[in-house]
């Protein structure tokens, strides 16, 4: 038997035919699509964003991890290209002071954001600490990121009456069953420590904890990074702020929830996720001392003007107001991305 994360890692990342290295899965013809492919607002708000909380810095590297397309990546330069050529001088600054990377670990998509960006001066990392290395070590890190977190490889450990059980996957005629490891005192006590003694005990039987080790490593990671070298990191995902003791992981094929135990029946790889931990992001954020903002990402995208844009596009002529309203109604809508995503800001 095999633990979650295992199999995960395996499916998602193994180098000769994981997922997430030989597929192409963003766009409405793939399994998913992504804030960015729905609209070029998305980046265009970040932009200005960035402008300004970055106006009083002295030299910058931007990074993105799991750019996808590279569609965010490109509409955040474009904008900011644009509104140099128009001699704002926060634009020409910005351009001035920063070195743009990308971290990716997918070939297939490499190979796309790489001729999606051709035109700008970008510098591709295979993993976080290569970015490290290429930096200048005098440059402060913008860190952005849109739907990673969710990538990492989660274990789940079930709430029984004599405590907290991992829950491991058996594969026998390419199904998939879930089964109860048996009880060791030493997972029970990782849970208790990582979940607080009275969160733990308030926990109902069956209560599902989802748990991402190497999700963990990771944020732990980038935020020692921002506290030594200074910045800021902008993690957009869907998850949740509290505990919510459920099961989230999911399969994702062509835009369909896909029954899990299935997953390995079918005629192609699918995408395996579940919802991001803000709590432990958060958590983790402030561990290293760094200041945190945590919001939803309707909320986040009305405060940066996102309705003021839309009506400035929606004045130009031959514009398909359909499909902009649409757009935007799904980026920030409560019942669509805009509660569900949310936008966890760590700085120093």
């Amino acid at each position: 038997m095999l633990k979650l994360s295992e199999f995960i890692n395996d499916y998602l990342y193994n180098p000769n035919s994981g997922y997430y290295r030989k597929e192409n899965p963003i766009g409405k013809d793939q399994d998913f699509i992504t804030s960015p492919e729905i609209s070029s607002i998305f980046g265009e708000l970040l932009a200005l964003y960035l402008l300004q909380i970055t106006a009083d810095k002295k030299k910058l590297s931007l990074v993105e991890m799991g750019a996808g397309h590279g569609t965010w990546f490109f509409d955040i330069l474009v904008t900011i290209h644009k509104l140099a050529e128009k001699d704002v001088k926060a634009a020409k600054n910005f351009l001035n002071k920063v070195e743009f990377f990308v971290v990716e670990i997918s070939e297939s998509l490499i190979s796309i954001q790489q001729n999606k960006l051709k035109n700008f001066k970008i510098s591709w990392c295979k993993n976080f600490d290569e970015f490290i290395q290429k930096k200048s070590l005098d440059s402060e890190i913008i860190f952005i990121s849109n739907e990673l977190f969710d990538c990492f490889a989660i274990d789940q450990y079930v709430k029984t009456d004599i405590g907290w059980c991992m829950r491991l996957i058996d594969i026998k005629n390419q199904k998939i069953d879930f089964k109860l490891d048996n009880f060791n005192p030493k997972i029970h006590q990782f849970i208790e420590e990582n979940l607080g003694y009275k969160e733990s005990q308030n926990a109902p039987i069956s209560a599902v904890f989802e748990f991402s080790q190497s999700g963990f490593n990771f944020a732990n990671q980038l935020f020692k990074a921002i506290k030594e070298f200074g910045g800021i990191a902008i993690n957009i995902d869907y998850g949740h702020e509290n505990l919510e003791f459920t099961n989230t992981l999911q399969a994702i094929s062509n835009h369909q929830k896909i029954k899990f135990s299935d997953i390995l029946t079918l005629n192609k790889k699918c995408d395996i996720t579940s919802h991001v931990d803000f709590l432990m992001l958060d958590r983790v954020a402030k561990k290293s001392n760094l200041e945190t903002s945590l919001v939803n990402q309707g909320d986040f995208l009305l405060s940066l003007g996102i309705l003021t844009r839309k009506e400035q596009i929606l004045k130009q002529k031959n514009i398909d107001q359909e499909k902009v309203n649409n757009a935007i109604n799904r980026l920030i809508n409560k019942e669509e991305m805009g509660d569900l995503f949310k936008v966890h800001i760590a700085w120093r």
